[in-house]
């Protein structure tokens, strides 16, 4: 598998910029000067000796904030106690003068502490699953830790399925050999954001508190057998919370009540494992397949009339600024 490195541009890469293996380790420099309109290249790079890009480089999908964890290890690897990591991952493509087809890749801009990594992966695989590793970054991580950017050229099936399916693959990080088998791990999805509001809220759920606003998320933990759920609504005291799957305007289906991690003054905070919240793992892949179809809501109480005094958020979907 090919490894190679963009460093990001601030402006677009001047079409026909070719960049030969005589000058990696000269570009190596500039981008240590700052340099970023540059594409760094990797001595494994046999085969692309010389690179003609033609055109900036188009970014297809980005999704920020990947928690890496040991808790989301499935077997047969086992959690590397003691040590987490954050991602953002980024897919896309870049033409090149000499190739019909266009290059595909992926990117890893990748934090990771309490050990230096010696493998870092992409592997397709849903939240309760260990796949196969279809983006490889190992050869790129010396002398870049705990900081990790990089790129790996994906086959064009495989890198389509990336776009289309982020949530049914991982990433997968270890310290190597022999330890190869210790990991954290975290799938390629964003956590559940929503800002909730007044207006958002439906009937006949739609008395509101003036001035009433918050925030809510989820991560999904251990592998999908655990949610932890992250609530502040300022203004208002609810009893009761929920994430349900509808549309914006409309009235949905409650999905997870997490009513139980209420622990002060409209604020909910806490995990639930699956057995607690009374669902199976096809409610949470659903859900992290399509999040822009889910919200939260908070009603004042379970009777009338609190029930019906509410606030609510829709969960941004994939690559919405929140």
């Amino acid at each position: 598998m090919k490894i190679f490195s963009l460093v990001l541009s601030i402006a677009a890469m001047a079409s026909g910029q070719r960049i030969g293996a005589a000058q990696e380790q000269k570009h190596r420099r500039t981008q240590a000067d700052g340099n970023t309109n540059v594409l760094e290249m990797y001595n494994d790079l046999t085969s692309y000796d010389e690179i003609c890009v033609d055109g900036p480089r188009i970014i297809e999908r980005k999704i920020p904030y990947i928690k890496l964890t040991p808790e989301n290890a499935i077997e047969p690897d086992i959690p590397l106690s003691y040590t987490f990591g954050a991602a953002t991952w980024t897919v896309g493509y870049q033409k090149l003068c000499d190739r019909d087809e266009p290059l595909h890749f992926t990117c890893l801009d990748a934090n990771l502490q309490g050990f230096v990594p010696e493998i870092l992966q992409i592997a397709n695989g849903k939240i309760n699953e260990v796949g196969r590793t279809i983006a490889d970054f190992s050869p790129a991580l010396s002398n870049r830790e705990p900081r990790f950017f990089g790129c790996a050229e994906v086959l064009e099936d495989e890198w389509l399925d990336l776009i289309r399916n982020p949530d049914e693959h991982y990433i997968r990080a270890s310290p190597g050999p022999p330890a190869g088998d210790y990991v954290i791990r975290g799938q390629i999805w964003q956590a559940f954001p929503a800002l909730l509001s007044n207006d958002q809220v439906v009937a006949p759920f739609d008395t509101t508190i003036e001035g009433a606003s918050g925030r809510a998320r989820i991560n999904v933990e251990e592998g999908g057998n655990r949610i932890f759920f992250d609530a502040t609504i300022d203004g208002f005291d609810p009893e009761v919370a929920k994430v349900s799957r509808g549309d914006e305007g409309e009235n949905g289906v409650i999905v997870l009540n997490f009513s139980d991690t209420k622990i002060g003054e409209g604020r909910f905070l806490g995990s639930m494992t699956l057995e607690e919240l009374d669902v199976d793992h096809q409610v949470i892949i659903e859900m992290i397949a399509d999040p822009g179809l889910y919200y939260f809501s908070f009603q004042g109480g379970t009777t009338a009339p609190e029930a019906f005094t509410s606030i609510r958020g829709q969960v941004y979907p994939y690559n919405a600024d929140w």
